[in-house]
């Protein structure tokens, strides 16, 4: 409504403009001609506002269609995946009343963890819905703004979950160097209700202070676990990395039923490694052991991100608790004062081989040692890159690769 107020606002200013300074620069048009001229002006904008507002009502209508469709699909590929459910889980109940207690029962806590962890999903997204009005929907076309307020933004991420926005999006980690896809990160978008987007660095301090982190996490990670399914079935021969953060750390009810979920489904463990950071894992160390240990036993690996004094870390002791991936960003490895347009910032002052003390080229024979690979994270120039392969790094992360891109489509 304010932009249609405001084109029609330009056209009559414009109008009054004519109708005052024509009959001063066009000898003998009078001040009745300018008048004249002036509502030829508010006609010809009248009848071209009238043409764009259909247009631009008929470009709306083709995107509530398209968003439509994409939900269609949605609900198809899970009634599919229901479809699919129902005949194992009738076949369990019935060999369980015939005495075959084996498979049947190994099929049935299947199905059991695997609605545990959905059950647990739905109380948390039911619970941040919150009661809040969504807002009036912006252009479709144009990316959700910078300048929001905190008030908009909670509207948004409230209505993500509420209304299943939250969309996973998958970035490549390369080989190095030949630069092949050998793994993806995944990470959360949240749409507004136009379609636009809003990236985790607009909403993620506001989320985590109103308690929507967990949710949005926890979603998170059970989607990676889709995803990864799906990718088995199709034997796509490329792992994913999927971050396991403090707030799905601290929601202990959610975290041991997410474990028993995954003993469920070990044959996740070739194609699936779960990411801490650093920090997270120093802050829960004690909390979360047992379930790292029995994730471990279950044949998964573990990553760590967000590391910042390597000297300080134990690199046996993440060894023989199969962390297999250290992420180290890119300016920290070239020992950078900051970082290019993914915000990254060095941290230490020495010799450009070292970061926080500890000297990279020997870092990278102690990883090697323990079984250990190293990724550069966010690389966005060649020349980074130049410089970071005489480390003899195992895999690099970041733009340069690309950038991240919604599931179906990376």
């Amino acid at each position: 409504m304010l932009k249609h107020l405001l084109i029609a606002f330009a056209y009559i200013l414009l109008a009054l403009a004519v109708a005052l300074v024509l009959p001063g620069i066009v000898p003998g048009l009078g001040v009745a001609g300018g008048w004249l001229a002036g509502a030829v002006v508010v006609v010809a904008g009248g009848v071209l506002h009238e043409s764009y507002t259909r247009i631009d009502a008929a470009d709306t209508v083709a995107r509530q269609m398209y968003r439509l469709h994409k939900d269609m699909e949605k609900l198809r590929a899970e009634a599919d995946h229901l479809r699919k459910e129902v005949p194992r889980l009738d076949a369990a109940v019935t060999a369980l009343a015939d005495g075959d207690d084996s498979k049947a029962k190994e099929d049935l806590d299947r199905v059991v963890s695997e609605v545990r962890v959905l059950q647990k999903l739905i109380e948390k997204l039911s619970s941040h819905g919150g009661d809040s009005t969504p807002r009036p929907a912006a252009d479709g076309t144009a990316p959700v703004s910078a300048n929001l307020d905190e008030s908009q933004i909670l509207d948004i991420v409230r209505e993500g979950l509420k209304r299943d926005r939250v969309d996973l999006y998958l970035q490549p980690i390369v080989s190095l160097p030949q630069r092949k896809t050998r793994f993806y990160e995944c990470f959360s978008r949240i749409r507004s209700e136009d379609g636009s987007l809003m990236l985790p660095d607009q909403y993620i301090s506001v989320a985590q202070r109103e308690g929507h982190m967990g949710a949005i996490d926890n979603l998170l990670l059970f989607r990676c676990v889709q995803l990864v399914r799906r990718a088995q079935t199709r034997k796509h021969a490329v792992g994913f990395f999927c971050n396991i953060s403090a707030n799905t750390l601290e929601d202990r009810a959610f975290f041991a039923d997410f474990v028993d979920f995954m003993a469920t489904n070990q044959e996740l463990a070739r194609n699936l490694i779960f990411e801490f950071s650093h920090e997270d894992v120093e802050a829960h160390g004690s909390e979360i052991e047992e379930y790292i240990a029995r994730l471990g036993r279950l044949g998964f690996y573990f990553s760590m991100d967000r590391v910042r004094e390597l000297s300080k870390l134990d690199i046996p002791g993440l060894a023989r608790m199969r962390f297999k991936y250290i992420k180290i960003d890119n300016a920290q490895l070239l020992h950078r004062e900051g970082a290019s347009g993914q915000d990254a910032a060095a941290e230490g002052e020495g010799a450009s081989d070292t970061i926080v003390g500890v000297n990279v080229s020997a870092l990278k024979r102690v990883l090697d040692i323990h079984g250990i690979d190293l990724i550069a994270e966010k690389i966005e120039s060649e020349e980074d890159l130049i410089e970071l392969l005489d480390y003899r790094i195992d895999y690099g992360q970041g733009y340069l690769f690309g950038e991240p891109r919604p599931s179906k489509e990376a």
